[in-house]
């Protein structure tokens, strides 16, 4: 384990140096994995699958990767061979070398182990799985013989970690055995012998039991080897031996399973011995089939894949045409090209057979399926053209087919005319009915709509092309917008032929032949030809010639100097012929192969001359020649030397067409084509194989000498004038320059001769179209070969892989290269001759230049890429620019040129595909230099920009022609190439990649080539960031319709998105970046994505880059500033933006930061400055001193991002329609992200209205819905405020600092924020904040004043008055309404601030405060109406209610005017007359009619308030009713009366429910002290009529609902207050009752009265006594109030009432018993004398009390002497206690109020009539009594719905079992709840759950409330509003 050791200890002995303990860990990693697998090993079969995955993780690891981990063999080829010498352990190597010496094996201990055991067990194990699998699956002899393989690599593996595992060698040898390889096994048992030289000698004497059996094995190995040398030498088994070896034969072969198993399969394919047999191939199709076929066949008999038997000969199977079971060669089969015979030769071919005329599989029977689509073109145009001869040639043939029936089109056959004339009349009218118009018309419209697709596509191709050229037309680039008219040159009729012309437009017509053959190629796809461009090589074959740097010294080809006819392409002529001569014969694969080559090769066979010389073989079948040459060569050149001896013998037989000397001299030629091919350095074929090529071509050289000795010899004449010899020698000439042993010169006196001899023949020119190396043999074929030897030094110098000195390469190669592209350029502009003299400035030959001239594009093309290497190598990313752009013009002008135009079609596809791979494979190079260096243009100059644009220009038109297919396929107007099956063809889609690709290259090259010409010619392109944005703009648009700009993993998108940040001024910039973010990321930045954005089906990555994600906050922030916030929130923007907030980088907050968050804190809570009030004003003051923060520690700050955020929470809040209280995290959410946008700076006057808003909604929430906050987190909300009125200061005065007020949407934020400001400072100044948040207390500072010394203590400044408050509001207002003066809130808002200054008291006025008048506060709300807009103009449609307010305040104005004097009746009136409401009622004449129409006029307005909202116009009714009454009670009752009437109609519900809602205008928090307000009112009238009844309800009311009431427990005590006055009046209670009456009585008195007082109280019914009554419903309201306010005045009224009955029922009660003790002791007789009294504990009678009797009864009944005998006479009396507690007198009240229901259950017990007469003249007052109103809560008509008549109901029935009591029976209480304990817990919701009710209504806040209490709440409420309506 690696050692761990503390990080704060340093000790002085260790070094410094660090110890990579990384291979240990891995070590130990790799443990833990062979660990697992060794387990899942171990558990059996049912757990191989887990331990395959484990062993293959553990062979994974990284150990199995180090040099030492490697066999022995394989650290020699990768490290080379290592000596192992003590020189090596030398000190005095370099720090830090590596020694490279024999420790392979220097890792730690426990590696060669791990590695010795994985390699063992993973070996046993996949045995063993096999051996598993043998019962449960069917095992093959292949996967026997792979699975022992595998074991057979690991065990060597382990063998080289361990070799003195003798069961590991055992092991190993019985897998060889299983491999039949008996040297491996006897190697392998002889190693356990551990090198014993005797071998066999000692095996029986070794005592272990592996050497035993490995003894035993290697004895049995040795037997069936027929070794009877080591048999003999072995000593004899004797005695007991034998049968200890009998016992271990049974362990001899570990896995005899698998042996049995091997053994068993063999039996079953192995053929039967030495019975002749035929191999049955598959029939070939083509000649390159042939040699595939007999190619497979001979490697499957090489590798023994195949059971042969001896002699056995080859066959085609013609009968099928599917494959064979050999192995392919390639991965991918060559398409089969069913190709008709041109002509028929003989009738013998004429199908005469059903099988023949209908091939397939059925027996004759017709199975052509309809075609799909052709998967290669040859194959529908050649087998169209078969199928029609098929028909031709069966003509006239009688057939008779299957009576089954078969559809005619799927038979592929036509209805003839006869089957047309056999129908019937009714069906050919039926037919001619159809209306094909309907079709057409369907047809025709999907036409419509392909085209239209199409027409979108071209409009993005002109748009393109169009304004790239135009750019590039400034540089003098004509010709570049040709792409755009390439689509019309295709669909334009044309035909494929080449131009014949040698005009000006050459280039032009070249060019649209070669987009021609692209778009047949297209059309007719095949896959052998697209392989072409997806599989091509770096090399171009375009030309055929000789080598470059000599005879057949380079693999470089050159093009015919002639041009003439091009042979026709092979056909497949007698291929049926030679199958048929095959499957007659008994030929062995070699014989069928030499047959087949002599076929292509001899003269004699097809026609006068061989195919190779005449006819052009196709590229497969050059393929298979080449490779059947190389495989058979040995059979072959035994084939020949037989053939060569039998004409040697035979010297008389004439062969006429010399056709065994022209085949071995067409071998030969081949060979030659092999051997230059393979030998130059950069082939990549190793010297060995090289080698052995050169041993076949000389070989071959020999025998082509000997034929052409034997054809001459046999010849009459000796001349060298025939086409052969010229051969023979011209191959002699190649083969002796391509051996490196022969000199240079004889080369070229060889040449010379050749030369002599072809200027003798009139103009000889021999055409091998299919040789490379000698393609033709002429006059001027030699001449350039003579002059490529003359220069032959400079090339091998120029093309020499040595790259030690680049700088001497390129000063050789590149002035003669840069001389030939002058000389090219001087040809194009000038057409002269070559430019000696510029060739001569440049110090290159001119001789040279002018070999380059002539020479092929391959050979110049090798010369460029040798300078592109040599750049490469030397770093030169400039060089290997330019040299790539001069390649690609050489290529481009090489197809401009015509030198395609002798090729059939399919070539000048296949070549013309090449070409475009090259410039593809240049291009994608060239990018990635361009984008990794910064001088990749420096050689690029003016000339060199536009070849290069013209060249990409020219290759863009071609790959248009894809986008013009690709098009047709996206729209669906045509279907992909699809293969034979119907699925899709897989090279088409990887063509179509690579096609597009190479687009996104070019047009990335082109926009770099257009930055390098912006920056070349600076006076051509003044606004070039304008060009550049137009040309990636277009280049995106047309890329991405076509779904390209995802390619090469988003390459382009991601270029744009790196350019787009130099463009964000741009105009288009936010569209354009928009859509690169969503091909990215998948970002909907578009405002108006339904047209905006374009699917460019680009796969969107998951995670967004931090630089990619603060691009993306720019681009947001600039689009979501032109939408307003309203449908901000609801646009799909937004979630972007909140998903590139969670990707967007955030820095840690510097100290600077967390500084000035703590001074915006500060300045939150700080109190309210007048002066900075006022200064805001005026955009004065109101500074705040803050640290630096630099622009990259808050960038997102700086950029407005977090503004952005917290706008958006904050709107999305604000437009919520809330119904109820809902969560603030929104609005907290926003806070935050604006206190973080302040912390880059604080000059942000819009951040501060914003958060402003956000505290003012928090305000809002937080008292709009509840009173809870504002009763018990007053605090909380003054602080709100405060920082709300502070952050409003602080935007007013930036903005007047910083805003640009001439903006519209600036000045409309800031009247925004002037109506909020002054609503803010209005609405503090009122109730329910009645100027809180400007209040000072405890905000004290310490001063120095002047005038004196020392320090002083005291406020800051002075607090905000109320009336400044009033009129800063009123100030905002007014600038509010110099902007929108038709807003009649604000002028109704600016109204109510003038009416509070108009009638502020002068205690809150100065004398410098002039409020305004009377008649200014009452022109306000006129103008208010006059702004109200109309209500008869408003859509009808439109359900809106009147607009009441102004109306309502201005006669609630009027009103108190006229009431104060301060209005006449005439303005009132003419102030009035402004309300369409208040004309209604007659207007009164004097002031004795005012208050009627004042109610009038409020009956009107209540009437219009169709929904009740407007509460205040009930409240001023009632209160105008109230205050207008004279002195006189009882005018002063019939007020109240009055105005409980108005307040009950709506307001108060008859259960004195407050039933008032909140209208829209009324201000957060309003609503609750409006309430608390009406709640004071109507308790003030239910006290003056003495209601104590409805007063009962409503505090039940209002102490039930502490939320919805301001001032919750004050309104509460000012209820209890009232009640209990109305409780002592209605009982006549004095107060200090208690007091006085227990102050001076006993303790023995109390106890002597309590008990007979209580049990006549429990007795009682209500209403028999007034105080009774009182003290029980006192009790009632003591549990109610629950500590709510101070129980003191409770429990005087309790003391009182009880102290009351006391002194009167009490003092009778006791009177009546003694009198009735006395009448009884007198009326019994004298007592007898008798025995002394006992104790009465042991009377019987106790002892028998079985019926509850107390002790006390017992002990009463007793006869008790008198106190005055027990005392003792010396005894004083004791002296008694004056005066009871008032605890006691508590308890005793409780309790006669607790057993108040148990004892009504019970039968009265009988009591004299106590009568308590009380005066209640006093209470008589008014009609109400108390007799009268107490019932009225119980007796109330049906309506009413006081849930204690129904709740007592149910309790009575539950308790009589259902039977009904009668109603004057039942006692009847002022609280009718109350009973005992366990009927309120049943059925009261009063005063019985008091306690617990209100405990949890004012517990923790008031946030409890019981289940049953909110239910009852509910229906309350429910019931209420359906008694309203």
């Amino acid at each position: 384990m690696p050692g761990f050791k503390a990080l704060n200890i340093e000790s002085d002995d260790e070094s410094d140096i660090e110890i990579d303990d990384t291979k240990e860990l891995q070590i130990e990693d790799a443990l833990k994995l062979y660990q697992t697998a060794l387990k899942y090993h171990a558990e059996g079969p049912d757990f191989y699958d887990q331990a395959a995955e484990a062993y293959q993780e553990l062979f994974q690891s990284d150990i199995f990767k180090y040099p030492e981990s490697q066999t022995e063999l394989r650290r020699i080829e990768l490290y080379g061979p290592v000596t192992e010498t003590e020189d090596l352990w030398q000190d005095d190597f370099p720090p830090g070398a590596v020694v490279a010496t024999g420790g392979f094996d220097a890792g730690p201990s426990t590696l060669p182990q791990i590695l010795h055991l994985s390699h063992k067990n993973y070996a046993q194990f996949k045995l063993e799985y096999l051996t598993s699998r043998l019962d449960m699956l069917h095992v093959s002899l292949n996967q026997i013989l792979s699975d022992a393989t595998a074991a057979l690599d690991h065990f060597s593996e382990a063998l080289d970690k361990d070799d003195g595992d003798l069961d590991l060698w055992r092991r190993t040898a019985s897998v060889g055995e299983m491999l039949d390889s008996r040297r491996v096994a006897r190697y392998c048992l002889e190693a356990v012998l551990d090198g014993d030289e005797d071998a066999l000698g000692n095996v029986l004497s070794l005592p272990g039991l592996d050497e035993g059996l490995a003894g035993e094995q290697l004895r049995r190995l040795t037997g069936q080897l027929e070794d009877e040398l080591s048999v003999l030498q072995s000593p004899q088994l004797r005695g007991k031996r034998k049968l200890i070896s009998k016992r271990l034969k049974q362990r001899l072969d570990d896995y005899h399973r698998i042996s049995d198993h091997q053994a068993v399969l063999k039996t079953e394919i192995e053929p039967a011995p030495f019975e002749p047999s035929r191999v049955v191939l598959q029939t070939p199709n083509t000649w390159a089939e042939v040699g595939e076929i007999l190619l497979r066949q001979l490697i499957a008999e090489q590798h023994g894949t195949v059971a042969l038997a001896p002699a056995a000969a080859v066959m085609f199977d013609q009968g099928n045409k599917g494959r064979s079971n050999l192995p392919s060669l390639e991965q991918m089969t060559p398409p089969l090209r069913i190709e008709a015979k041109p002509q028929i030769s003989n009738g013998d071919t004429m199908p005469t057979t059903i099988n023949e005329q209908f091939p397939g599989l059925d027996g004759g029977r017709p199975t052509a399926q309809p075609q799909i689509a052709p998967a290669d073109v040859s194959m529908e145009v050649i087998t169209s053209q078969a199928n029609s001869k098929e028909v031709n040639m069966t003509d006239g043939l009688t057939v008779s087919l299957p009576t089954r029936k078969r559809s005619g089109d799927v038979a592929g056959l036509n209805d003839t005319a006869e089957e047309g004339r056999a129908k019937s009349k009714r069906t050919r009218l039926r037919e001619s009915a159809v209306d094909d118009s309907r079709q057409a018309i369907i047809d025709a419209n999907i036409q419509w709509e392909y085209e239209q697709q199409i027409n979108e596509i071209q409009a993005a191709d002109d748009w393109m092309f169009e304004t790239v050229g135009n750019l590039f037309e400034r540089i003098g680039i004509i010709g570049f917008q040709a792409g755009r008219e390439v689509r019309q040159e295709l669909q334009s009729p044309g035909k494929d032929e080449p131009p014949m012309t040698n005009g000006v437009n050459h280039g032009t017509e070249s060019m649209k032949l070669a987009k021609s053959d692209l778009q047949a190629f297209l059309l007719a796809y095949s896959d052998s030809t697209a392989n072409n461009f997806l599989a091509g090589g770096d090399t171009l074959d375009i030309g055929q010639g000789a080598s470059v740097t000599g005879l057949g010294g380079s693999a470089s080809k050159s093009t015919p100097t002639g041009h003439g006819a091009k042979p026709a392409t092979l056909p497949n002529n007698g291929l049926a012929m030679f199958v048929r001569e095959v499957n007659d014969g008994w030929l062995l694969t070699r014989e069928a192969a030499w047959k087949w080559m002599c076929l292509l090769l001899r003269p004699n066979i097809l026609a006068d001359s061989s195919t190779y010389c005449g006819s052009t073989w196709p590229e497969d079948l050059k393929t298979m020649v080449v490779r059947t040459l190389v495989n058979f060569d040995e059979a072959f050149l035994e084939e020949a030397n037989l053939e060569l001896d039998t004409l040697n013998r035979h010297a008389s037989m004439l062969d006429t067409k010399d056709a065994f000397p022209s085949m071995v001299q067409a071998i030969f030629e081949l060979h030659l084509d092999i051997y230059c091919l393979i030998k130059e350095p950069n082939s990549g074929v190793d010297a060995a194989t090289v080698g052995a090529q050169r041993d076949r071509l000389q070989r071959w050289s020999e025998l082509a000498r000997e034929a052409m000795y034997h054809r001459a010899s046999s010849a009459e004449s000796q001349t060298l004038d025939d086409e052969l010899s010229i051969r023979f020698l011209w191959a002699t000439a190649f083969n002796l320059g391509a051996s490196p042993d022969v000199t240079q010169d004889h080369v070229i006196e060889c040449l010379n001769d050749l030369r002599v001899v072809l200027d003798g023949l009139d103009e000889t020119r021999i055409h091998l179209q299919n040789n490379a190396i000698m393609p033709e043999i002429s006059l001027v074929a030699v001449d350039r070969e003579l002059s490529r030897l003359t220069t032959k030094d400079f090339f091998l110098k120029v093309t020499s892989q040595d790259q030690s000195h680049p700088e001497t390469t390129i000063r050789d190669l590149e002035p003669l290269l840069m001389s030939l592209d002058s000389t090219v350029r001087s040809d194009e502009t000038t057409g002269g001759d070559i430019n000696e003299h510029l060739a001569a400035g440049l110090a290159v030959s001119p001789d040279l230049v002018h070999f380059l001239q002539r020479s092929d594009i391959s050979v110049r093309m090798l010369l460029w890429q040798r300078l592109r290497d040599v750049y490469v190598a030397s770093a030169a990313g400039f060089g290997v620019v330019s040299c790539h752009f001069i390649m690609i013009r050489m290529l481009i002008s090489e197809l401009k040129s015509g030198m395609l135009w002798s090729m059939p079609q399919h070539e000048r596809q296949g070549q013309l595909l090449k070409v475009l791979k090259l410039i593809g494979d240049m291009i994608s190079k060239t990018w990635e230099l361009v984008h990794k260096s910064d001088d990749a243009f420096e050689y690029i100059d003016e000339h060199a920009l536009r070849n290069a644009v013209s060249s990409l220009g020219d290759v863009l038109q071609l790959l248009q022609v894809f986008n013009v297919a690709n098009d047709s396929i996206r729209v669906g107007q045509r279907q992909p190439p699809t293969l034979a099956n119907g699925s899709a063809t897989p090279t088409f889609a990887k063509l179509s990649a690579r096609v597009q690709d190479m687009q996104v290259h070019i047009w990335l090259l082109l926009y770099s080539l257009l930055d390098e010409g912006t920056h070349q010619f600076t006076d051509l392109f003044p606004n070039d960031v304008e060009d550049k944005f137009d040309f990636l703009r277009t280049v995106h648009r047309n890329l991405g319709l076509r779904g390209i700009c995802g390619n090469m993993n988003k390459l382009f998108v991601h270029t744009l998105k790196d350019e787009f940040v130099h463009m964000v001024h741009i105009e288009g910039y936010d569209s354009e970046q928009a859509q690169v973010l969503y091909d990215l990321y998948g970002l909907n930045c578009f405002l108006n994505p339904s047209y905006e954005l374009i699917e460019h089906n680009c796969q969107h990555d998951a995670f967004i880059e931090k630089s990619v994600a603060l691009q993306a906050v720019d681009l947001l922030i600039q689009q979501a500033s032109k939408l307003p916030t309203k449908d901000l929130i609801k646009h799909p923007i937004k979630d972007t933006i909140e998903k590139v907030h969670g990707s967007a980088p955030r820095k840690k907050p510097t100290e600077a930061i967390q500084r000035n968050r703590d001074i915006y804190r500060t300045f939150l809570k700080s109190p309210i400055n007048p002066m900075n009030l006022f200064k805001c004003l005026k955009g004065e003051g109101n500074h705040i001193t803050t640290s630096y923060v630099p622009r990259e520690d808050a960038i997102l700050s700086s950029k407005g991002w977090y503004f952005l955020m917290g706008h958006l929470a904050l709107a999305k809040f604000r437009a919520q329609k809330r119904t109820g209280p809902t969560p603030t995290e929104d609005v907290d959410i926003a806070i935050a992200f604006f206190l973080q946008d302040l912390e880059y700076t604080m000059d942000k006057w819009e951040t501060w209205f914003r958060l402003a808003q956000a505290y003012d909604t928090k305000i809002e929430e937080s008292v709009v819905w509840s009173a809870e906050k504002l009763n018990n987190s007053m605090p909380e909300i003054v602080h709100l405020q405060r920082a709300t009125i502070n952050c409003y200061t602080m935007a007013t005065a930036l903005a007047y600092r910083s805003a640009n007020l001439d903006d519209e949407a600036t000045s409309e934020k800031m009247i925004e924020m002037f109506i909020e400001f002054g609503t803010r400072l209005y609405a503090s100044s009122r109730e329910p904040f009645s100027m809180q948040p400007f209040a000072l207390e405890g905000e004290e500072k310490f001063f120095s004043p002047v005038q004196t010394a020392g320090v002083s203590k005291g406020q800051p400044f002075k607090p905000v008055r109320v009336y400044t408050a009033w009129k800063l509001a009123k100030v905002l207002y007014q600038r509010a309404l110099s902007s929108r003066p038709h807003s009649w809130v604000l002028q109704f808002m600016l109204g109510k601030c003038l009416w509070k200054m108009h009638a502020a008291s002068d205690f809150v006025k100065t004398p410098q405060d002039v409020p305004p008048t009377a008649q200014q506060v009452v022109a306000s709300f006129v103008k208010v109406i006059e702004l109200i807009p109309d209500e008869k103009k408003k859509d009808s449609r439109e359900k809106r209610e009147p607009v009441l307010e102004p109306h309502y305040k201005l006669v609630s104005i009027v009103h108190k005017l006229v009431s104060r004097g301060e209005l006449g009746l005439d303005e009132a009136k003419e102030a009035l007359s402004n309300s369409p409401y208040a004309r209604i009622a007659e207007f009164p004449d004097d002031l004795e009619g005012w208050i009627p129409y004042i109610l009038d006029v409020l009956q009107t307005l209540r009437i219009n308030d169709k929904s009740n909202w407007h509460h205040r116009m009930i409240h001023r009714a009632a209160r105008i009713v109230y205050d207008d009454s004279d002195d006189h009670a009882v005018s002063q009752d019939m007020c109240a009366k009055a105005a409980k009437l108005e307040l009950t109609k709506q307001m108060f519900t008859k259960t004195m429910v407050l039933n008032v809602w909140r209208p829209d205008s009324e201000r957060a928090g309003r609503h609750f002290v409006y309430t608390a307000r009406y709640t004071r009112f109507f308790v003030q009238i239910l006290e003056q009529l003495k209601d104590r009844s409805n007063l009962e309800m409503l505090a039940r009311r209002v102490r039930r609902r502490p939320h919805e009431i301001f001032e919750h427990s004050i309104i509460w005590q000012e209820i209890c207050q009232s009640y209990l006055r109305l409780l002592r009046n209605y009982a006549m209670l004095q107060e200090g009752l208690e007091t006085s009456t227990f102050s001076n009585s006993t303790y023995d008195e109390f106890l002597a009265r309590k008990d007979p007082l209580e049990k006549w109280m429990q007795a009682q019914e209500v209403g028999t006594s007034s105080a009774l009554d009182v003290l029980r419903e006192v009790q009632e309201l003591k549990k109610i109030n629950a500590g709510l306010t101070r129980p003191s005045p409770i429990d005087d009224l309790i003391g009182d009432a009880y102290a009351y009955l006391f002194n009167t029922v009490g003092r009778q009660l006791l009177d009546e018993q003694q009198r009735v003790k006395r009448e009884e002791e007198a009326s019994r007789p004298a007592p007898i004398a008798a025995s002394p009294p006992r104790n009465p504990m042991m009377s019987l009678t106790h002892l028998m009390n079985v019926d509850g009797t107390s002790e006390a009864a017992a002990t009463a009944a007793l006869p008790q002497p008198a106190a005055s005998s027990l005392l003792h006479p010396d005894q004083a009396p004791a002296r008694r206690k004056i005066g009871v507690g008032r605890r006691e007198i508590r308890t005793c009240a409780e309790a006669s109020s607790q057993k108040a229901a148990s004892s009504a259950s019970k039968l009265p017990i009988t009591y004299p009539r106590v009568q308590v007469v009380i005066d209640t003249s006093a209470v008589h007052a008014g009609d109400i009594s108390a007799a009268t109103s107490a019932p009225g809560s119980i007796h109330d008509s049906a309506d009413d719905e006081s849930e204690l008549s129904e709740l007592e109901e149910e309790a009575d029935d539950e308790g009589n079992g259902g039977t009904p009591i009668d109603e004057e029976a039942r006692p009847r209480m002022m609280f009718p709840g109350l009973a005992s304990t366990q009927e309120s817990r049943e059925g009261s919701e009063g005063f019985e759950t008091a306690e617990e009710e209100v405990g949890a209504d004012i517990g923790e806040g008031g946030v409890r409330q019981s289940v049953e209490t909110r239910e009852m709440e509910v229906g309350d409420q429910h019931q209420d509003e359906r008694m309203e309506e």
